[in-house]
């Protein structure tokens, strides 16, 4: 193993992408008779890579295609490397070690599990490469290596959510098995922090867990990537919920409350401004808090569309001038269109019926440009139509 460790230290990695891009595996099976599948899995991840891990590409570091896959973005692994400091962190998922690294800043040492041995290789040869010396990969299987003697100041875990070969978010379909896990881990260390699916049931975490003390509901570019829950030992009191919204080169957007509860918001289905509250502030079930704290009014109780008379500057979400709005019908919206010249627009719907798919093409739409068609239904279920422009 230490002469293959050398081997890929030896290799130029971005020369050889430089001078290889585009070439056959037969060419490169030829130059390189016992590399050539690793280098060629090079070939096919980087261009993609470089933008998600712009700091781990730029040392020529290796990777696999699954582990790029299921690694956090550089940027998602430094959020979550701001929130916590300690002495030993435990990640009980290493995989790429992108969440590794950036945790290196924040803790003493850290301490990396993985049962892939080959991927454990390359994940060693990149320490060297990024000059990273308090980070130790280990070769075992989460499970057997909780049996050590080991404590931690946080314990990190993203478990695999596939079971032969489907995706599944459920925890008891997880690899490792955390909850079986939940009573030796919380030994190790009375923090866990667990990276869940962003596709995940916030009200099924409440019930397959214990000791939450926080939830955290993070988009990146406007998408939930991640939900992180914080489990501490003995937490029996309230959890906070965050709504987190991050985007390069911004300041981030953070709202917290407690309750999974929605409240009633005032209705005004007649705002100048209308809102579209981010993915986060919807998943996490604080859409309306964060509106009833703003003073901005609810289009309906069962939707998350808003509207104000009065312009909300940084807004937590997406923000738009009404132009018209209107009680919904197939005729009234397709004479709308025509009169005012709209062939092309952005189009959302919210609690109602038809999907933005069949609304294109019922009116003959196609996607992008300046105009925004958000159709929707008020309190009494009455549809409605809006058209917008976007506030930047």
């Amino acid at each position: 193993m230490p002469e293959y460790k050398n081997t890929l230290l030896n290799l130029n990695l971005k020369s050889l992408l430089e001078e290889y891009s585009g070439k056959n595996s037969l060419v490169l099976k030829k130059k390189f008779p016992e590399h050539y599948m690793l280098i060629s899995e090079q070939l096919s991840v980087y261009p993609k890579a470089a933008k998600k891990l712009p700091v781990f590409t730029s040392h020529g570091c290796f990777l696999t295609a699954k582990s790029y896959e299921q690694s956090s973005s550089e940027h998602l692994a430094h959020y979550k490397a701001r929130l916590f400091k300690g002495d030993v962190l435990l990640d009980l998922s290493g995989g790429l070690g992108i969440d590794d690294i950036a945790f290196s800043g924040s803790f003493g040492s850290v301490v990396s599990i993985d049962n892939d041995t080959a991927l454990n290789e390359l994940v060693r040869a990149n320490l060297v490469k990024m000059g990273l010396s308090n980070i130790l990969r280990i070769d075992s299987s989460a499970e057997e290596f909780i049996k050590s003697n080991i404590k931690a100041s946080l314990i990190y875990i993203d478990a695999d959510r596939r079971t032969t070969g489907k995706r599944s978010v459920l925890l008891e379909n997880s690899s490792p098995p955390v909850l079986l896990m939940l009573d030796r881990m919380f030994e190790i260390s009375h923090k866990i922090l667990l990276k869940l699916s962003p596709l995940i049931d916030i009200s099924y975490v409440y019930r397959a867990l214990r000791g939450i003390r926080e939830v955290r509901v993070i988009s990146l570019d406007g998408e939930v990537k991640e939900i992180l829950v914080l489990l501490e030992r003995n937490h029996d009191g309230k959890t906070e919920i965050y709504a987190v919204g991050l985007m390069p080169g911004k300041e981030d957007m953070v709202f917290s409350g407690i309750s999974l509860n929605e409240p009633k918001l005032d209705i005004n289905e007649n705002g100048d401004f209308f809102y579209e509250p981010s993915p986060s502030l919807i998943k996490s079930g604080l859409a309306h808090q964060y509106a009833l704290k703003n003073e901005i009014s609810g289009i309906s109780n069962n939707g998350i569309f808003l509207t104000s008379n009065k312009f909300i500057k940084n807004f937590f979400g997406r923000s738009f001038k009404v132009i018209s709005k209107f009680d919904f019908g197939k005729s009234a919206v397709r004479n709308y269109l025509k009169v005012n010249h709209i062939s092309k627009a952005n189009v959302a719907r919210r609690n109602f019926p038809e999907i933005a798919e069949d609304l294109r093409r019922v009116f003959k739409i196609s996607d992008g440009g300046e105009d925004y068609l958000f159709f929707t239904s008020g309190n009494n279920k009455k549809k409605l139509f809006y058209h917008c422009q976007k506030i930047k």
